[in-house]
């Protein structure tokens, strides 16, 4: 192993990727019922995005939920983003079954690795 790959064993990466991977292998089969992790890392990123307006409280609440690893507070931000973005409905749907774990591990991904991973979910 070289000197760059060794640099980046000691950094968060692996762990990182390492989470993803699991999340990705373990949430399907350990948690059937959420209906659309795809659609919830989506709406969990657009959240994140929206830090513009200084009163937005929705993104502070996401991020920490993950830190306390607390699924309800995720939950919280999640359902107020939504329906600040007129979207309540559409998170009712999406949410129906998901377990606390779930909403922290997902937004957990997408406050590490972004939109772009959203896709490795299953709908």
């Amino acid at each position: 192993m070289g000197q760059k790959e060794m640099a980046m064993t000691q950094g968060k990466m692996p762990f990182v990727f390492g989470m993803l991977a699991t999340l990705l292998i373990t949430a399907p089969a350990a948690h059937a019922a959420c209906r659309s992790p795809k659609n919830i890392c989506k709406h969990l990123d657009d959240c994140l995005q929206r830090t513009s307006d200084p009163n937005n409280k929705d993104t502070d609440g996401i991020r920490a939920g993950v830190k306390a690893r607390n699924g309800q507070i995720v939950l919280a931000g999640a359902e107020a983003c939504a329906r600040d973005l007129g979207k309540k409905q559409q998170w009712d749907k999406w949410a129906r079954g998901c377990s606390e774990l779930e909403f922290i591990q997902i937004a957990k991904v997408g406050l590490e690795l972004g939109k772009v991973h959203c896709d490795r979910y299953s709908q």
